[in-house]
């Protein structure tokens, strides 16, 4: 990602996200608040007016600026858009298994994927590096306290909502936002499954064919 970019990226988001928080926060008082001013506009239909304008507004915003930061947006992806093995011929090094941490998914850029390679003692496994629930990293934000979370049952677990795959198959074991999840994360989980009430299913994830040759990760892409 340009830095120039990712500099415009977040003045665009200082500006244009304070605006829309404004929007959403006059809405909210319209329509909870009102007061007792005695006008000829009904100040419910301002709220919701102004409430809609808010969450259009932050919805844009996140397209527009999601090339920009290098951040997908957080729609989710069908398991029919999933592509078969038998298409992922075009071999591509993940590097050395030696490199990767153990027991720990991490992503890798490869050919303008983002892949995530799960290291398991001598194997390796790949699958897309953005969760199908809202395509945000399985592998967290590196530098930030969402992190990688450990391989557990022999399945990788999404560190922003909860949702549990498979690492051999890419099956969907666990729906993000479960009670478990959102007691043991009271902000990604109890607060965010409000806020993506119309959102709460993960399908299958993507995965990759993967082979070891002399220590080395390669990895099937699709051509």
């Amino acid at each position: 990602m340009s830095p120039a970019l990712a500099f415009l990226g977040l003045s665009i988001l200082g500006t244009w996200g304070l605006a829309s928080i404004g929007l959403i926060v006059g809405g909210v008082i319209l329509i909870f608040f009102p007061g007792n001013a005695d006008t000829n506009s009904d100040p419910m239909v301002g709220g919701i007016v102004l409430l809609v304008a808010g969450l259009a507004s932050g919805g844009l915003m996140q397209l527009v600026l999601g090339p920009l930061l290098g951040i997908d947006p957080p729609l989710p992806v069908k398991a029919k858009s999933i592509i078969p093995q038998a298409k992922l011929d075009k071999w591509a090094s993940a590097g050395f298994l030696r490199d990767l941490p153990d027991g720990k998914p991490k992503e890798i850029r490869m050919h303008s994927l983002r892949v995530a390679v799960v290291r398991m003692g001598d194997r390796a496994y790949a699958m897309s590096g953005l969760c199908p629930h809202a395509r945000l990293p399985i592998a967290g934000f590196p530098g930030s306290p969402i992190k990688a979370e450990p391989v557990q049952d022999d399945c990788v677990m999404c560190p922003l909502h909860g949702a549990r795959f498979e690492v051999a198959t890419g099956k969907v074991v666990r729906q993000p936002f479960s009670s478990q999840f959102n007691n043991d994360h009271p902000f990604l989980g109890r607060l965010q499954a409000k806020l993506l009430f119309f959102n709460r299913k993960a399908e299958d994830i993507q995965t990759y064919p993967v082979r070891i040759e002399n220590g080395e990760v390669l990895v099937g892409l699709p051509k």
